[in-house]
């Protein structure tokens, strides 16, 4: 399961309770004991209790029941309950249910996006991109890992992938061509991945020894009969398809048998609806 640390759980309370939480002050409510019950009002594949737990354990809320990430729920589901000062169960309240509807959110649309893959073609990947809003990338990989889908690549340091805008500084297609061998030689643990948009393209990429491709925007028409030609030639290249995949698409997708499918779309779901008891 993701790790999240101790000061990332801080900064997620701070946000919401920078100094205290003036309404409970104001009615005088902070020491009364109360219970706090996060439920779903909708089917939905759970993810975040982990970290509401985290919260809870901050705020000296103690915890009587948790529903684990990537438990199919149905509506109506208890997700975590906990007992504490009222106080500290306001303070958890918002910055706990933020998380578990739009985590679940994800998860669910994940698991809804690689049943469909899955049921075309087992062995094909569902993938993210580095796409996401800024500052929520360990939730929002702990959601998409959970939906059964796993990161294309989690930042520059990690692979080797090479874009159009790369190309400007080298000379172009043809010096990528002529670098490739040099790569390959320096970097001899590391797979190097090139964009192409046409099957010339990766043709000539694939004699000069990169180990895979991934079609940007490449329609499903043309992806088709390019990676049929392409396993015949090179049985072993990575062929991923990236561009304007999502859910109202992924279907046909899943029929072009390449490796992995990479989206973005999984990042913008709808938050599940979430409700809180307290009292």
């Amino acid at each position: 399961m993701a790790f999240i640390s101790i000061n990332e759980i801080d900064r997620l309370i701070n946000e919401d309770v920078p100094y205290i939480d003036l309404t409970s002050w104001t009615l005088g409510i902070r020491e009364q004991e109360g219970r706090i019950t996060y439920f779903t009002r909708e089917d939905a594949v759970v993810c975040g209790t982990e970290e509401v737990r985290a919260i809870f354990e901050r705020l000296h809320i103690e915890m009587d029941h948790m529903v684990p990430s990537g438990r199919q729920i149905t509506a109506g589901s208890e997700l975590i309950t906990g007992i504490g000062r009222a106080e500290d169960l306001h303070m958890a309240w918002k910055v706990g249910q933020n998380i578990l509807d739009n985590c679940s959110g994800i998860a669910t649309k994940t698991k809804k996006m690689v049943d469909i893959v899955k049921a075309a073609n087992p062995n094909m990947a569902v993938l993210t991109t580095r796409k996401g809003f800024p500052g929520t990338k360990t939730l929002a990989t702990k959601a998409i890992m959970v939906g059964g889908a796993m990161p294309h690549r989690l930042g520059l340091s990690e692979t080797i992938l090479i874009f159009k805008q790369h190309l400007n500084f080298i000379g172009g297609f043809e010096g990528l061509l002529n670098k490739l061998p040099e790569i390959k030689a320096e970097c001899c643990e590391k797979k190097v991945i090139v964009e192409a948009t046409t099957l010339e393209q990766a043709i000539m990429l694939c004699r000069a020894g990169v180990d895979g491709i991934q079609f940007d925007k490449m329609s499903v028409a043309d992806l088709i009969p390019a990676v049929v030609y392409l396993r015949a030639e090179f049985p072993h290249k990575v062929l991923l398809a990236a561009g304007g995949i999502n859910e109202t698409n992924i279907s046909e997708y899943a029929k072009t048998n390449v490796n992995g499918l990479v989206t973005t779309s999984l990042y913008s779901a709808k938050p599940i609806d979430i409700g809180v008891k307290i009292q």
